[in-house]
């Protein structure tokens, strides 16, 4: 794990604000997360597929189907941040 200290001002912060007032993320570090993570697979920088590999081995003890994941993703990426 790699700890990071980042500060945020004017529009970067009240979108974090925005996503934590909104119920996206509990946190600024799970905003933070999301949002790279967004930005990952947005990019092609990670595949939906090998994304979905990860979180499966991760997860080995939650059973979740495939397609309910993927509609995870989609319904996180649909959601707008209002403000």
């Amino acid at each position: 794990m790699t700890a990071v200290t980042l500060q945020f001002t004017g529009v970067q912060e009240r979108i974090i604000n925005s996503m934590i007032e909104g119920g996206i993320a509990e946190s600024k570090s799970e905003a933070v997360r999301m949002a790279l993570l967004n930005f990952a697979l947005n990019t092609n920088l990670l595949s939906k597929e090998k994304f979905l590999k990860s979180l499966q081995s991760e997860l080995k003890s939650v059973e979740v189907e495939e397609s309910e994941l993927q509609k995870m993703i989609e319904n996180a990426k649909t959601k707008t941040i209002s403000g």
